[in-house]
């Protein structure tokens, strides 16, 4: 069966429609490629297929340059020319809020999408070890089987290196009486300090825009220091007062170059803990956001919020109108729950102004937002 690939899914598979009219799902297929297709999996409303030919290629197909690409279950988006991947990514984040939030970008600013190095960005990630054969790696695509690695092009080098030496193996077989499995394998966090790695819970450093920021492996923390480092300082370039929140706020990130007396909320001890290192002049809380608004009667002029890829819980965006938040700045690693959200907020009062993306993760369907809104 042969298609005409229309458009980029938001998990970076290739869109066409079939002579029924349902859409298809094509891992591998780009704009306006005209492929051989398998059709492996179908509903009522869609179907998911394997691609079997390029019969005519994109003008932007690239040669993946990772030797596991076609197994790895990491990657995605690999046989796209990285200029093309990021325009891809501001497309599908702008589409799902003009068609999601119903706003009308053409009365919106939308700044230059920030970007980095494309390889070699990654101080962050999760292995898979099977400790039967003493095997490394991440899951193949579409399955739980192991796919094993000796390096991978888009960590940075201290972590591949602890690959060879056998450090991961190490962290493996601590990790054998934890609950950090899955199946037959043990999961191995890592994080890349500047000066070591964490495994685990141990803390390293890491500097920041001028600031050292302790963080473990067990923890969740950008795992891109490049464009982290250009995140901060735009939220921080939208503060223009001293009554600010920080909402969903981690080990810190942003909190540690909030103004003093922040008050930032986060439901993770581990993360607090360590938010109370690197920002020693915030006023942490813990607890979930929906539970701790209700019981707090705060009045802040800005509020940061930074969600997990659920967004908000249906209840926060009236809390946030409750605070008497004059400024929202909203960041997301997931455009249709940032469009969700946004389309309430408008609702409730707030206007969209600015909208910034950062491609954190090169080679990925994956993209942070940030979406500037005031009242």
């Amino acid at each position: 069966m042969q298609v005409t690939i229309n458009s980029i899914a938001q998990g970076g598979e290739g869109v066409a429609r079939l002579e029924n009219g349902k859409t298809v799902f094509v891992d591998g297929a780009l704009v306006d490629e005209i492929v051989s297709i398998s059709i492996y999996k179908e509903t009522k409303s869609y179907a998911k297929a394997k691609l079997l030919e390029i019969i005519k290629p994109s003008i932007y197909r690239a040669n993946p340059f990772c030797p596991h690409y076609f197994k790895c279950g990491g990657c995605n988006l690999q046989h796209l020319k990285y200029e093309e991947q990021v325009k891809v990514k501001e497309e599908l984040v702008l589409s799902h809020l003009k068609r999601i939030a119903n706003l009308d970008l053409e009365k919106i600013k939308i700044l230059d999408t920030e970007v980095g190095r494309d390889t070699s960005y990654r101080n962050r990630v999760r292995f898979h070890v099977s400790m039967a054969d003493n095997k490394i790696g991440f899951l193949k695509k579409n399955s739980n089987e192991l796919y094993e690695i000796d390096s991978c092009p888009l960590l940075v080098d201290s972590i591949n290196e602890s690959i060879k030496n056998g450090d991961i193996l190490k962290a493996a077989r601590v990790n054998m009486f934890s609950n950090n499995s899955r199946g037959n394998y043990i999961q191995v966090p890592v994080f890349a300090g500047d000066d070591k790695l964490s495994f685990s819970k141990e803390r390293v450093s890491i500097d920041v825009n001028n600031k050292t920021l302790s963080v473990s492996a067990n923890v969740f923390f950008q795992s891109n220091k490049e464009l982290l480092s250009k995140l901060i300082t735009y939220v921080v370039s939208k503060i223009d007062s001293d009554s600010v929140m920080d909402l969903y706020s981690g080990v810190g990130t942003f909190s540690a170059y909030l103004p003093d007396n922040t008050i930032a909320v986060e439901k993770q001890r581990d993360c607090l803990s360590l938010s109370k290192i690197n920002a020693p002049n915030a006023k942490s809380f813990t607890g979930e956001v929906e539970n701790w608004g209700k019981k707090n009667k705060e009045s802040v002029d800005i509020v940061v919020v930074d969600p997990p890829r659920v967004g908000l819980f249906e209840s926060v965006p009236k809390l946030l109108r409750k605070f008497g938040a004059k400024k929202i700045i909203y960041v997301s690693c997931n455009p249709v729950t940032l469009a969700r959200d946004i389309k309430i907020l408008e609702e409730l009062g707030y206007k969209t102004q600015e909208i910034k993306i950062f491609d954190f993760y090169p080679h990925t369907h994956h993209v942070e937002s940030v979406v500037l809104m005031s009242r």
